[in-house]
C-alpha cells in the first residue's frame, strides 16, 4: 500500500472508523508525510455518508432504467447524492 498524497511505502495502522452501516475501515498513518487515510481514499466512495449497501442496491436500480430523480425517492435520498455515486 502506498500514500495517497507523497506516495511513499513508509505507513502504519492507525485505528479503526466504525461507519453507520456497522463495517470498519481501517485508518493509516503515513509515516513520511504524517497524513492521515484509510481505504476508501481516492475512492468515489470516500466521503458518501451514505452506508455502501444502499449505494449498491441504488446502482442496481439505475442499471435496471429507473431515473436519477425516482432513485432519489426511492431511497430517501437527493437527486445530486445519487449522480456523485
Amino acid at each position: 500500500m502506498h500514500c495517497p498524497d507523497c506516495q511513499s511505502q513508509q505507513i502504519v495502522k492507525n485505528g479503526k472508523i466504525t461507519l453507520q452501516d456497522g463495517a470498519c475501515v481501517q485508518k493509516y498513518l503515513c509515516k513520511s508525510c504524517r497524513k492521515q487515510f484509510n481505504d476508501r481514499t481516492g475512492m468515489p466512495m470516500a466521503r458518501l455518508r451514505t452506508p455502501s449497501a444502499i449505494v449498491t442496491l441504488a446502482m442496481n436500480v439505475r442499471t435496471e432504467g429507473m431515473g436519477v430523480r425516482g432513485t432519489g425517492r426511492s431511497f430517501g435520498k437527493s437527486h445530486s447524492t445519487i449522480i456523485r455515486a
